[in-house]
C-alpha cells in the first residue's frame, strides 16, 4: 500500500476524541475489558493436582524430621574414612647454654703499660687526698699539717710497702716534672707506680697532675726550686729559696710551693747546691718540715750538703741521694749507676736514684726491673727508705 493511503486510513477527527474516552470510564466501572461477563470457576484437575502436590510435601517434610539423623549418619559411613592417632610432641628440649668465649685482655697503650716481669704487682690504692684533718687553708692554698690525733701527711700519702720485706731496697724518684705535658705524660704512662715522682711547683694543673699520679700508685712529692751554687746565671725560677734572703721571706716562697698541691709526703731538691749546703738557709726549712709532717729526701747535688744531717737531728723522716742516673744519658752509663745502685743498696740496706723523665732513662729502668726482684732487691717508695740508710 502506498504511504498517502495508509496516511490516509490512520487520519481521524481529534474533535470526536472526547466522546471516545467513554470507554475507558465503562472499564473502571465494569473491573477490565471483560466487562459485564462472569468470571469463570478453576477446572478439577487443576484444584486436584495443587491438592497432591501439598499432600506431598507435607509427607516428604514429615519423613525428614523423623529420619533425617539416621539418614545423615548412614551417608556418613558410607563415605571413605582413616582415624589416624596422632601422639602428643615431647617437651621442647632446652638448648645447652654454650659458654661465651674468653674475651682477650685489651692491648697494652702508654696509658696501660704491660706489667713487668718479674716485679711483683703493683694492686696499692693510696689514700685519696685531701684527707680532712691534715689540710690548713693559707692564703698560699691548702698546706700539709699535722692531725689533732697525731697522723702526719708523710704517712697517710705515702705508697704501701710491706715491713716485712727484709730485702734491699733501692727507691728511684723521678724529678722536676710538670713542665712538660708531653714528658710528664709519657712518665706516668710508662712509668711502674713503685717509681716515686717528684713534680715541679711551676707545673700548669699541677693538683690535676699529682691526682693522676696518686690515682696510678705513684708516691707522689715536690721538687722545691732552691739556689744553686752558679746563681744567678743559673736561675732555679720565681720563688726560689735564697740564701741571701731572710728566713721569713724563704719561708713565704717555701709555702707558695706546698700550697700548689695536696696529697705529697715531702720536698726535695735538685737544684739547690748552694743552698743546701748553707745551715743557716737549710734549718728553718727542716724546722718547717717538721712542723707539718712531711719527709725530706736530699738529692745531694752537693757532697757538702748539711739537709739531710739537719733532719736528722730535727727528727725530721730523710732520706740520701745515691746516685744521678743519668748524668749521661748513653745505656751503658745509665745501666752502670743501676748497678753501683744495687751494691749500695746491699751494704746499706737501702739506696735512692734520681733521673729525669728522659725517654732514654725510662727505657732503660723497665728493662733493669725485669728482673731486679730476681736479684733480691725490692724497688720501694722514698717513703720506704727513709732513716734506714747506713
Amino acid at each position: 500500500m502506498k504511504a498517502p493511503a495508509l496516511l490516509g486510513r490512520l487520519r481521524f477527527d481529534v474533535r470526536g476524541l472526547r466522546p471516545g474516552l467513554g470507554w475507558l470510564r465503562r472499564v473502571r466501572r465494569d473491573g477490565g475489558g471483560s466487562a459485564g461477563r462472569p468470571r469463570k470457576p478453576l477446572s478439577k484437575a487443576l484444584l486436584g493436582a495443587v491438592a497432591l502436590v501439598a499432600v506431598a510435601g507435607g509427607g516428604l517434610a514429615g519423613w525428614l524430621a523423623l529420619n533425617g539423623a539416621a539418614t545423615r549418619q548412614s551417608w556418613q559411613a558410607s563415605i571413605p574414612s582413616a582415624t589416624v592417632a596422632v601422639a602428643p610432641l615431647p617437651p621442647p628440649t632446652p638448648e645447652p647454654k654454650v659458654a661465651a668465649p674468653a674475651v682477650p685482655p685489651p692491648l697494652p697503650t702508654d696509658a696501660a703499660p704491660l706489667p713487668l716481669p718479674g716485679a711483683p704487682a703493683a694492686a696499692v690504692t693510696l689514700v685519696p687526698a685531701p684527707v680532712p684533718g691534715l689540710v690548713e687553708d693559707s692564703r698560699n692554698g691548702p698546706l700539709p699539717r699535722i692531725a689533732q690525733d697525731g697522723r702526719k701527711p708523710w704517712q697517710v700519702y705515702a705508697r704501701p710497702f710491706p715491713a716485712t720485706d727484709k730485702r734491699p731496697r733501692i727507691a728511684i724518684v723521678m724529678s722536676d716534672l710538670g713542665l712538660s705535658g708531653v714528658t710528664t705524660g709519657n712518665a706516668l704512662a710508662k712509668l711502674p707506680p713503685g717509681i716515686t715522682l717528684a713534680f715541679l711547683p711551676y707545673a700548669e694543673r699541677l693538683d690535676d697532675w699529682v691526682e693522676r699520679a696518686r690515682t696510678k700508685g705513684h708516691e707522689v712529692m715536690l721538687s722545691v726550686p732552691m739556689e744553686p751554687l752558679n746563681y744567678p746565671r743559673d736561675d732555679p725560677g720565681p720563688n726560689a729559696l735564697l740564701t741571701m734572703l731572710g728566713s721569713d721571706r724563704n719561708m713565704e716562697r717555701l709555702e707558695w710551693s706546698l700550697g700548689k698541691a695536696v696529697g705529697y709526703v715531702g720536698i726535695t731538691s735538685t737544684t739547690g747546691s748552694k743552698f743546701t749546703a748553707s745551715p743557716a738557709a737549710m734549718q728553718p726549712v727542716v724546722d718547717a718540715l717538721k712542723a707539718r709532717g712531711l719527709l725530706l729526701v736530699d738529692a745531694r747535688v752537693n757532697p757538702k750538703s748539711v739537709a739531710g744531717p739537719l733532719a736528722n737531728l730535727a727528727g725530721v723522716p730523710r732520706a740520701l741521694g745515691d746516685r744521678v742516673i743519668d748524668r749521661d744519658l748513653s745505656r751503658g752509663a745509665i745501666d752502670d749507676q743501676l748497678r753501683e745502685l744495687e751494691e749500695i743498696a746491699k751494704t746499706n740496706g737501702a739506696a735512692v736514684g734520681f733521673a729525669s723523665p728522659y725517654p732514654t732513662t725510662i727505657e732503660r729502668l723497665n728493662l733493669w726491673l725485669t728482673s731486679l726482684a730476681d736479684r733480691g732487691i725490692a724497688l720501694a717508695p722514698a717513703s720506704a727508705v727513709v732513716n734506714i740508710q747506713k
